[in-house]
C-alpha cells in the first residue's frame, strides 16, 4: 500500500461544496477546509475541487475516508449512477488501496465492493457525524443545519436510533428537513410575508434565499459565504435588500435598511418555526428522550440550533467542544470531521 499511516483526510463531497478534515494517528484535527464544487454543472468542478486540497494539503496519500451527498445532483440520471461516478472520479486522484467508503451499518467499504453497495453509502454522511457524537454523548438530539439541509438525529444510551436511513425515510420522519441557513429559497418558507402593516404575497421564484437573511441579521458574514447568491451579486447587505425586495415586487430603495431587516427577522422565525417543529415530531417518536437530554449543534447554520435549543427549553452543545483542538471550522463541516475520526479510531 502506497500511504502515508501518520494521515488521515476526511472528504464529504456535497452537491454544492467538497468538505476535507485532515487528523493526525492520535485523533488530532490538523486542517479543515471547504472548497466550492457546483457538482450539478460538471464533473470538473470536482475534479478541479480535489485537486486543489491536494495542492494546498499534500495529503494525495494520506488515508482516505470517504463520504457523500453530492450523488443527489440533477447531473446524475439517478444515486447509484451518482456513486459510481463520484468514486470513478476519486480513484483518479487517489490510490485505490488508501481509499475507505463509509456505507453506515456495513462499516467501511473498499472501492471495489462499493459499486454493489451504493445504497448504504449515498447520502449516509450524517449518520457519521451522529456516530461520531453518540461516542461522546450518550443522550441527546443532534442538529446539523447546513447550506441546504437540516439533520435531525436522536440518540439514546450510546447509540444512532433514527427511524429511516435513506433520504425518503428520512424526509417522511422529519429527521431530514430541506431547509438550510443559506440556500433555501425563501418562497419554501412562506408565500406571503407582512411589509408596511399588510400580508403581501410573494413572487414565485428564486428572488431571495436565506443566505440573504442570516446575513441582514449578522448571523452570517459576507464574507464567509462561498454560495452563489440567487442574482449572483455578492451577499453585502444592500445586496440582500435588494433580493428581499424583489419577492415583493418592489425595490430595496423604497424604504429604509431597518424595514428590510425586520422583514429579514420574519423569515428567520419561520425558518426556526419549521425547524423546531420538526425537532418536536422527532422527539414525539422517542419520548425517553426527556428535556434534560441536550440538544448537540452542528454546520454553518448552528445558530439556528442554539435558538431552538432554547425554544424547546434544552441545554446546549456545540460540535466544536467534542473535537482536539476544538474548532468553529470543524463544527461547520461535522461530516468530513467524523468520517475522518471514525477512522482514525477504526481503521488502525
Amino acid at each position: 500500500m502506497t500511504t502515508n499511516n501518520s494521515f488521515i483526510t476526511g472528504w464529504d463531497i456535497g452537491g454544492a461544496h467538497l468538505k476535507i478534515a485532515r487528523a493526525d494517528h492520535h485523533g488530532n484535527l490538523i486542517s479543515v477546509l471547504q472548497i466550492p464544487c457546483p457538482l450539478w454543472q460538471g464533473m470538473e468542478y470536482l475534479d478541479q475541487a480535489i485537486q486543489s486540497v491536494h495542492q494546498q494539503l499534500g495529503n494525495q496519500y494520506d488515508l482516505a475516508a470517504i463520504t457523500m451527498t453530492g450523488e443527489l445532483v440533477d447531473l446524475f440520471p439517478d444515486r447509484q449512477t451518482g456513486v459510481k461516478q463520484i468514486l470513478d472520479c476519486i480513484n483518479k486522484f487517489i490510490p485505490k488501496e488508501n481509499s475507505f467508503i463509509y456505507a453506515g451499518k456495513l462499516g467501511w467499504l473498499d472501492p471495489s465492493s462499493s459499486e454493489h453497495n451504493w445504497l448504504h453509502i449515498a447520502s449516509q454522511n450524517w449518520q457519521a457525524s451522529a456516530n461520531f457524537v453518540s461516542k461522546k454523548i450518550a443522550n441527546g438530539l443532534f442538529v446539523d443545519i447546513g447550506s441546504t439541509t437540516c439533520d435531525i438525529i436522536p440518540i439514546k444510551q450510546g447509540r444512532v436510533i433514527a427511524s429511516g436511513f435513506t433520504d425518503q425515510q428520512r424526509q417522511t420522519s422529519r429527521e431530514l428537513l430541506y431547509t438550510g441557513a443559506i440556500r433555501t429559497p425563501l418562497m419554501a418558507l412562506s408565500n406571503i410575508a407582512p411589509f408596511h402593516g399588510e400580508l403581501v404575497s410573494l413572487a414565485a421564484e428564486v428572488f431571495a434565499t436565506t443566505g440573504d437573511c442570516w446575513c441582514l441579521l449578522d448571523q452570517l458574514s459576507a464574507d464567509a459565504i462561498q454560495d452563489i447568491s440567487a442574482d449572483g451579486k455578492p451577499w453585502h447587505k444592500e445586496d440582500c435588500a435588494r433580493r428581499l425586495a424583489r419577492l415583493l415586487g418592489a425595490d430595496a430603495i423604497e424604504t429604509d435598511q431597518a424595514q428590510w431587516q425586520q422583514l429579514a427577522q420574519w423569515f428567520a422565525l419561520q425558518q426556526v418555526h419549521q425547524i423546531n417543529n420538526a425537532c418536536l415530531q422527532v422527539l414525539s417518536a422517542h419520548p425517553s428522550l426527556t428535556s434534560d437530554y441536550p440538544i448537540i449543534g452542528a454546520g454553518i447554520g448552528r445558530f439556528i440550533v442554539q435558538q431552538c435549543a432554547q425554544h424547546l427549553g434544552r441545554d446546549y452543545i456545540d460540535f466544536s467542544s467534542l473535537v482536539s483542538p476544538p474548532s468553529d471550522a470543524a463544527a461547520d463541516h461535522a461530516p468530513a470531521i467524523a468520517v475522518a475520526l471514525l477512522a482514525q479510531q477504526q481503521l488502525k
